[in-house]
């Protein structure tokens, strides 16, 4: 098939996981024979590139941002002109390219999507990967599985905002102007649940995430709705020498590691993991917690504790052959973590928490261990229980990659959208 893969960011402008996975697609749709391009705004990269047999086109935008997490401003995003510009655009593009389908992949480009449709006639398909059009900072979700009943403009200026501030932009901007930001990015995503009846088909990458949309009430006369998982990274288990080698890169010799990979934010439980690492170090004295990321929830000096920053994709993929074991503490529901899978890829259980998508990746002592979240003493007593225990360890381990091998292979997930995009084209 002829496919048109849009998203709102694209490599190397890659704020987050949604990018990696949509290159992913991309990579394993080539792959498998079909011809592939992937439409996103230019915000400083080449305007046409060829890269493992697909095609990356960059049209035109007002508004450049250096390589790497750097994200667009709220004020671009939500523009009314932002979506009429990138629809034109993207309409040109699918006629350029003979598209056959178009397959946004995060939230930004739905309503761009829908005008290409409108304009070439093409089925759009949609991709949920967060929680973010329910909210694009969902407080709820640190509370719950779903939207309330009473979701509305007083519920979310009196309380709902006011946590966000406290949690997230204390120190950082004003009170007032937080208010303002959150009220706009909810306008902005209730807005955008109008259309989401007008796609071909939805595709959620759990049914974790698909189930918190139902609850919510918010996929009620959606055509087709699919579970379909995100496509893992390309990565060898972690050998033996690759993992010495890794340890010996970062200074990690001798010592049990266990890694954090995202945000450092409330909704991903960072504090819930540095309220956890002194029970782990008071059982297992020379363990030591390695940070990858950055964000606004601070991080205690301590001796183990090693913060590496954020890193490039390539690196992080490198740095799990380091790790015993990987922690993803989330608060807010992870739809299908990117960390999880890459670390199960690498051969590495996971500490991850009983929400969202994770218990579809986690499978509570065959792959990892499961907690609930908000509770850092259960967080420290399965990561002790991992570190005190090489052969439990190793075995979950092993079990976890075979896991992902078994159930999240890319060519299953390539099959069954495949299939999809030929029911929407024939429809």
């Amino acid at each position: 098939m002829n496919i048109c893969l849009t998203n709102e960011y694209f490599p190397p402008h890659a704020p987050g996981g949604a990018e990696w996975s949509t290159e992913a697609l991309a990579r394993a749709l080539a792959r498998h024979g079909e011809r592939v391009v992937v439409v996103t705004p230019n915000y400083g990269a080449p305007t046409l590139e060829e890269r493992d047999g697909f095609r990356v086109r960059r049209f035109p935008f007002p508004v450049k941002r250096p390589a790497g997490r750097a994200v667009m401003p709220q004020r671009v995003l939500l523009n009314p002109l932002f979506p009429v510009w990138c629809g034109l655009q993207l309409a040109l593009a699918v006629r350029a390219e003979g598209a056959q389908v178009i397959h946004a992949q995060n939230k930004h480009m739905l309503l761009p999507g829908l005008i290409a449709r409108r304009l070439t006639g093409v089925p759009m398909l949609l991709t949920i990967r967060d929680g973010s059009l329910i909210d694009p900072a969902p407080m709820c979700l640190h509370h719950g599985d779903r939207r309330p009943d009473d979701c509305g403009v007083g519920k979310l200026w009196r309380e709902c905002s006011r946590e966000y501030f406290d949690l997230y932009m204390r120190g950082r901007r004003s009170r007032l102007s937080t208010k303002l930001a959150f009220l706009g990015g909810w306008l902005d995503a209730c807005f955008k649940q109008r259309f989401l009846r007008r796609l071909d088909a939805l595709v959620g990458v759990s049914d974790g995430i698909l189930g918190i949309y139902r609850r919510s009430g918010l996929l009620e006369g959606v055509r087709r709705i699919e579970t379909i998982h995100t496509i893992p990274p390309l990565l060898s288990p972690a050998s033996p020498e690759r993992a010495a080698a890794a340890r010996r890169a970062h200074g990690l010799d001798g010592r049990p590691v266990v890694l954090y990979v995202g945000k450092l934010s409330p909704g991903k439980g960072t504090a819930d993991l540095t309220a956890a690492a002194p029970l782990v170090v008071a059982a297992v004295p020379d363990a030591l917690f390695v940070v990858v990321g950055e964000g606004a929830t601070p991080l205690p000096e301590a001796p183990w504790l090693r913060r590496l920053g954020p890193l490039p994709n390539a690196l992080v993929l490198e740095l799990y052959a380091a790790a015993d074991v990987v922690a993803v503490p989330s608060i807010i529901p992870d739809s299908l973590s990117r960390v999880i899978l890459e670390a199960m890829t690498a051969g590495r259980p996971v500490v991850g928490t009983q929400i969202g998508g994770t218990p579809e990746l986690v499978v509570d002592g065959v792959t990892g261990l499961l907690v609930k979240p908000h509770d850092p003493v259960g967080l420290a007593r399965a990561l002790e229980r991992l570190l005190l225990d090489e052969p439990f360890r190793l075995r979950l381990g092993e079990q976890a990659r075979r896991h992902v091998e078994g159930r999240f292979s890319a060519d299953l997930s390539v099959d069954r959208l495949l299939a999809l995009y030929r029911e929407v084209s024939d429809a």
